[in-house]
Parts: C-alpha cells; structure tokens; sequence
C-alpha cells in the first residue's frame, strides 16, 4: 500500500495505475473499479508496491482514502505516474466508454496565487493517449474522430482532478499533494509566509485544470 500525507511516502516508480482488469472486461467493470481503495487490489508496480488506493494523513493522522481514480491525479500532479488507464466517454457511442492509455507529456504545471486569503491554484496537465479497447466495426483513425476523442479526455480528466482537489481541501482539509512548496515562492520571509497560514487557507482553496491531451491511435487497432 502506498502512504502519503507526511509519513512512509513508499518510493514506488509507477508504471501503470491500472491494470488489463480495465480493458479486458466491459465498460461498466472498468468504472466500478475505480472505486477501489487501498489494500483491494492485486495491480502492483516495479517494486510489488500495490499501485491502487492512497491512505491519506494529516499531522500523522489518517484522514481517509483515495480511490484508484483519485490516486491517478495524485499521482500525476506530484509527476509520479508513467502511463495509467481511464474509461472516458465515447463521442461516437451514447452510454458508451473508450479505454485510453495515457502517457504525461511533460511535468504538471502548478501555479499558486496567494495574493487573498484563499489560495488559486492552477494546473496544467498534456498527455498524449492510445486507445485500448473500442466498441466493434466503429472507426477510429480518422483525424475528427481522434481529435473528438481527445476532447472527452480533457472534459473527463479536467472533472477528475477538479473532484480530486477539493476533496483534499474541503474533506480532507490536508495539502497532500504539496502546493504549499509553490505558495512559499509568493513570500519574502519565512514570517510572511507563517503569516499567511497556508494549512489553515488550503480549506478554502480555490483550483483550476487544464487538461490537454492529444490520442495518437488505437494500440490494437489496424486499418484494413
């Protein structure tokens, strides 16, 4: 299980928040799985670190968990996360979901206003993706239809890691993800910053995502 929050931050090189369980299975498995927590699953990573659930602390406290899709923001804010696996909304097929791998595509951008009592923070996020499984006879390769495709991921992650963040502002109430590292750069003095109360002022964060991912191609898909 991976620990976060201040204390035992495992030192797990992610290669893959989820595993073949979202892709090999249908649609609505892979969104339940999403719902799992620390300790419930068997996916690992490099060093057989389970890669799925986050016990959150606070003050050496444990405030709650993450779920697998809650860890994947985490992760990728914090640049921890070589690829992962989501079920986005198919543009072409109403009710319907597309398993996209997704590769970060540069570090996460975090900016952090502190100039009112309640914090900005800002982020941007690039990822390129392949698609991994898809609805038969549909296609795919078309420059429209991927360009569709990209979209859903950015609407879909955008919501993700909007729910992510203040769950740990509003829920939580714990900076596990370290935006107080940022904010500190707004400040002079060690005092200023004292001043300001970031742990106190994360409560009423305020976020901003962008989201922009381009999918290049289906990973199983050949044109015939």
């Amino acid at each position: 299980m991976l620990y976060y929050g201040g204390i035992n931050e495992a030192n797990s090189k992610t290669t893959s928040s989820e595993s073949s369980d979202f892709g090999d299975d249908s649609n609505n498995d892979s969104q339940k799985d999403y719902n799992i927590k620390a300790g419930d699953s068997s996916v690992e990573g490099e060093n057989k670190v389970k890669n799925i659930g986050v016990a959150v602390f606070k003050e050496d406290k444990l405030v709650g968990e993450l779920n697998a899709l809650e860890t994947m923001a985490f992760l990728s804010i914090r640049n921890k996360v070589d690829r992962f696996l989501v079920s986005v909304p198919d543009p072409l097929n109403n009710n319907e979901y597309l398993d996209i791998y997704l590769t970060p595509k540069g570090s996460t951008s975090v900016e952090v206003d502190t100039s009112t009592s309640s914090p900005y923070v800002k982020i941007k996020c690039n990822f390129t993706g392949q698609i991994y499984s898809m609805s038969e006879n549909s296609k795919y390769l078309s420059s429209d239809v991927l360009e569709a495709i990209s979209n859903s991921c950015n609407s879909y992650l955008e919501s993700m890691f909007l729910d992510y963040l203040y769950k740990t502002s509003k829920d939580f109430k714990s900076d596990i993800n370290g935006f107080g590292n940022f904010a500190a750069k707004n400040f002079t003095t060690t005092s200023e910053y004292e001043d300001y109360n970031w742990l106190e002022s994360y409560k009423d964060a305020f976020f901003d995502v962008t989201v922009q991912t381009s999918v290049k191609s289906g990973m199983l898909i050949n044109e015939t």
